[in-house]
């Protein structure tokens, strides 16, 4: 039995890695970053890169500035009742306008959910990916890396839009331990962002030369990416907060719905490959004899590492 794994075997992570980044941002950023983040995807490279620096800026600055000058709505009420004037400053607290699509306040709860969702996106989802990106960079598809990298974006948009600085302050405290928690919390962020963003890009780029496409297709890309940033940061800037989500179930379902729409791409790639045919051992593609993932996964020659990327979203 042959141990290479077959081009369905190695879609089906980067199908799982779509549909879970985009259930994971309705849970802690809310259903509409969810379905707005399932538009934002498609040409978010440049985004994320911005957005990554910006936040690593912060994390070094030396003067810990809020990301966002003006308190919530039901903040500001009780500010003004007990006639305490609104927090103002002249730095830049944030990339792009206040959140004005639907004209929704930020969610600024530090809950359960959000710790698992960062652990998620900002530690777990990098460190796949670059075993993914090891295993896979000189035998996936061009049309594969290419969706991948669509796939990862979908995650590290998550930090770009929601930093989660309020859950950095709650480590500060007073003590020396606190502040290095704080700071590592603010670098790791801003650090996962940028090193996604960078994987974005570089399978993009390793995925279009492979399909040997023409320049033309480079340069309308990056005008989309451009003009895609530009409008994002004008309606879901970089900001402490997601919006307020309208339940759980809600949110899951938006998030669902939305990751079906980026796992497409991935889900047509598997089906449209090679096509498998059955046997008693499972799924194997009868022109190159390639393994199935069940039978992949079974080979003893193969590193244990290699199937955890091959498996895991």
């Amino acid at each position: 039995m042959s141990c290479e794994l077959s081009p369905q075997g190695r879609a089906f992570s980067t199908v799982l890695t779509a549909f879970i980044g985009s259930i994971i941002n309705g849970i802690t950023s809310g259903y509409l970053v969810a379905f707005i983040t399932a538009w934002i995807s498609w040409f978010a490279t440049l985004r994320i890169l911005i957005g990554a620096i910006w936040s690593l800026r912060q994390a070094f600055s030396s003067e810990y500035t809020p990301i966002s000058t003006a308190p919530p709505a039901d903040e500001a009420i009780v500010l003004e009742e007990r006639g305490v004037p609104e927090p103002t400053s002249n730095a830049p607290a944030q990339i792009g306008s206040n959140w004005s699509m639907m004209n929704k306040r930020l969610n600024r709860k530090v809950t359960v959910l959000g710790w698992l969702g960062w652990v998620y996106t900002a530690i777990y989802s990098p460190i796949v990916q670059i075993l993914w990106l090891a295993a896979n960079w000189k035998t996936a598809s061009g049309s594969l890396k290419i969706v991948r990298g669509l796939g990862i974006s979908v995650t590290a948009l998550g930090l770009t839009i929601d930093t989660k600085k309020r859950y950095a302050e709650t480590l500060r405290g007073s003590t020396y331990l606190g502040r290095v928690a704080c700071a590592a919390f603010k670098i790791t962020n801003g650090g996962s962002a940028l090193g996604m963003g960078a994987l974005c890009a570089a399978l993009l780029i390793k995925g279009a030369l492979d399909l040997n496409l023409k320049w033309y297709f480079f340069v309308i890309y990056c005008v989309f990416m451009v003009i895609w940033a530009a409008v994002s940061f004008k309606f879901i800037p970089v900001q402490d907060g997601g919006v307020a989500g309208a339940g759980i179930i809600l949110d899951v379902l938006m998030g669902a719905f939305a990751g079906v729409f980026l796992a497409a791409p991935a889900f047509f790639i598997m089906k449209n490959e090679e096509q498998p045919t059955l046997s008693l051992d499972g799924f194997s593609t009868p022109k190159s004899g390639q393994a199935s993932l069940h039978d992949y996964l079974g080979c003893e020659s193969v590193a244990v590492w290699r199937k955890v990327a091959a498996v895991l979203p």
